[in-house]
C-alpha cells in the first residue's frame, strides 16, 4: 500500500504531461529554468541605448550602450572613432545630396 501512493502521484503526473517527455516533467518538478537566448551585439546595443534613454535623454547613451556591451559581451575594447554619429529615430527619408553639399544625407539646415 505504501508503494501504491508515490506510484499513483507518479503515474498522474506522467499523463497530465503527456506531450513532454519524462525528462521534461523530472526538469519542472525540480524547478529548471532554461537560460536566456542568446542576442546578438547589434540588439544588446539598440536595448541598452533604449534603456539608457528612459533614465536620462541628456546621457551620452551611445558611448555608454557601447561601454556596457563590450563589457557583458567580453568584446576587446577598442579606439572611439573620431567623428560625428547621427541616430535618426523613426521613418526618415534619405535625399540624395548635392554632389557640391558637405552635408551627410537627410540633413536640412535650418
Amino acid at each position: 500500500m505504501r508503494n501504491l501512493i508515490p506510484l499513483l502521484i507518479l503515474s498522474s503526473l506522467m499523463t497530465g504531461c503527456a506531450d513532454q517527455t519524462p525528462f521534461q516533467v523530472l526538469q519542472g518538478i525540480m524547478g529548471y529554468q532554461p537560460p536566456p537566448e542568446e542576442t546578438t551585439v547589434g540588439e544588446e546595443l539598440k536595448l541598452e541605448f533604449k534603456r539608457c534613454e528612459k533614465i536620462d535623454r541628456n546621457r551620452n547613451c551611445a558611448q555608454i550602450a557601447y561601454d556596457m556591451v563590450r563589457t557583458v559581451k567580453g568584446l576587446e575594447p577598442r579606439k572611439v572613432p573620431k567623428g560625428v554619429v547621427i541616430i535618426l529615430e523613426g521613418d526618415v527619408k534619405m535625399d540624395d545630396p548635392s554632389p557640391a553639399s558637405d552635408s551627410p544625407p537627410g540633413y536640412k539646415e535650418n
